[in-house]
């Protein structure tokens, strides 16, 4: 399976291009922004954008198949992610998304898919249905502050940096850095001294970060 949410493989096929164009132009057309090839955005609210990515799949037959990724970044808290990790911010890169779902057609829809070296109108259409009305509702529904924190909670022990992603959002929404209870809970489920160094690294970071003071206190001043 290639992606196309990042940098494009080289060995990407001309129809296959040519296939993303067309479906991001269909984003643009529902009135998103294009990102890039492969990725329209629109901004939800003040704090959070919500995003359709592309990946594909080539089929056996030589079709290019598209499947719809609904994507939600929640800026300020990707933001203050990006700065307990000790790295510079870059909006929809795949480390700055906060969830991020492939979202299938249903079987009476029918698969988004294109043989080389047509790129169909009626799929097109096809595509631009179902993002009106399954994956744009799939990313309001992602939207919800409270579930996106019980999310990364459920998960802290899991490691793939959820228990660093939910101490984002206490900071977040409580609009403080004294996250000594919560830093000490999420650490506790930690069950390998990777994890464990990896979030004591992450908590030391962010607490001591002045970028991450400015944007919480550049909000409370709101």
């Amino acid at each position: 399976m290639l992606e196309a949410q990042g940098k494009e493989p080289p060995t990407m096929k001309e129809h296959t291009k040519a296939v993303l164009e067309a479906c991001t132009g269909q984003l643009v057309a529902l009135g998103l922004l294009r990102r890039r090839r492969g990725l329209a955005v629109w901004q939800m609210n003040e704090e959070m954008w919500g995003g359709v990515g592309m990946q594909v799949q080539l089929t056996r037959h030589g079709a290019t198949r598209i499947l719809p990724v609904a994507q939600l970044v929640w800026d300020p808290v990707e933001r203050l992610v990006a700065h307990g990790k000790g790295t510079g911010y870059r909006p929809w890169s795949p480390a700055a998304i906060t969830r991020a779902r492939v979202v299938l057609p249903a079987p009476d829809t029918g698969p988004i898919e294109f043989i080389s070296p047509e790129v169909r109108g009626d799929m097109l259409d096809r595509f631009a249905r179902l993002v009106q009305s399954d994956i744009v509702p799939t990313i309001l529904n992602m939207a919800d502050e409270g579930e996106i924190l019980r999310h990364y909670r459920a998960g802290a022990g899991e490691g793939v940096g959820r228990a660093e992603h939910a101490l984002a959002i206490l900071a977040w929404v409580t609009k403080s850095l004294d996250l000594g209870a919560d830093y000490g809970s999420l650490l506790s489920v930690q069950t390998q001294d990777e994890t464990r160094s990896r979030l004591q690294a992450f908590h030391h970071r962010l607490t001591g970060s002045r970028e991450a003071r400015v944007l919480i206190g550049a909000k409370t001043a709101d």
